[in-house]
């Protein structure tokens, strides 16, 4: 479950559709409240669920309760927890209860190499800080001598930033588990930048991840940054009752039978693209790809 506690965020992003500086996603912006996040949680483990990510359209560290979000996770549901994060607030008292929570999984959201083009890209000039962060808790890691989280960045590719896409890989790689290379994708449909050629398939995310927005909105699934395929709400309705119930069936059967509307927003969406992957090796990297990223590690040289 993608769970959203909340949509703000305190960077511009050109790229995303909701923070982006020519924007039109419209959807209110907040905050889930701690009892309305439990009581989520606690559905979501009834249905079986075991993988949480607390974010959705914006940056989770901006909320108030944000330690306590993620404590009530671990050590009350015992869920595996995977935090995506631009890294701006991720200090070294966070680091510390990251590591003492068991966090799995952690990825900075950086996007560039250099600072002229972090500042172009998001707006912001917090580039040596975010850095800064992401050091601290890879050096926090291994001191602890732990294993978790698994730390990654990751970069949406694009025009600004194209030419430093290899300098990137290869810098975070000296220092993290992985580096993620998305690929640019436009409009609130999620289309990818480049044009698809293979026939398309069924969806996964309708069959296998449930996102639910700040405000207990359910869409049928995390693409949807402008709340245009509501399913119910959470906070009035049992989250199984949603997820097994007559519209999310319908749309099931729409994928699984080659028709892909209702609802209009998966007519244009490409996340179908990344269920399909290939393996590779390079000198210094191991690769996989797929239409919608490149995950790259490190290579043994063979």
């Amino acid at each position: 479950m993608q769970l959203e506690i909340t949509n703000c965020c305190n960077l511009n992003c050109s790229m995303c559709p909701t923070h982006a500086r020519d924007s039109r996603v419209t959807r209110p912006q907040g905050f889930i409240t701690l009892n309305n996040y439990d009581k989520t949680l606690e559905m979501f483990k009834k249905l079986g669920g075991n993988f949480l990510i607390p974010q959705g359209a914006g940056e989770s560290s901006l909320h108030p309760e944000f330690i306590e979000c993620l404590d009530l996770a671990k050590s009350k549901y015992r869920l595996k927890v995977g935090l995506n994060t631009n890294g701006i607030r991720i200090d070294r008292n966070v680091i510390r209860r990251i590591l003492t929570l068991g966090i799995d999984e952690i990825g900075f959201s950086i996007d560039a190499l250099t600072g002229e083009t972090y500042r172009g890209i998001t707006g912001k000039d917090e580039l040596d800080h975010v850095k800064l962060n992401a050091m601290e808790l890879v050096t926090a890691r291994r001191s602890a001598g732990l294993a978790k989280p698994l730390i990654r960045v990751l970069i949406v590719e694009q025009e600004k930033n194209r030419s430093e896409i290899d300098g990137f890989v290869k810098f975070w790689l000296d220092h993290v588990d992985e580096v993620i290379v998305q690929t640019m994708r436009v409009g609130r449909g999620r289309r990818l930048s480049t044009s698809r050629k293979e026939p398309r398939k069924p969806c996964r995310h309708l069959f296998d991840t449930v996102f639910i927005q700040w405000d207990g909105a359910m869409p049928v699934c995390c693409e949807d940054w402008n709340s245009e395929s509501i399913v119910g709400n959470v906070f009035d309705t049992p989250l199984s009752d949603l997820w097994y119930g007559e519209k999310m069936r319908k749309y099931r059967k729409m994928q699984r039978t080659g028709r892909y509307t209702p609802p209009d927003i998966c007519l244009s969406c490409e996340a179908w693209a990344g269920g399909r992957t290939s393996r590779f090796r390079t000198m210094s990297w191991e690769i996989t790809e797929s239409a919608l990223t490149r995950t790259y590690r490190k290579g043994d040289g063979r």
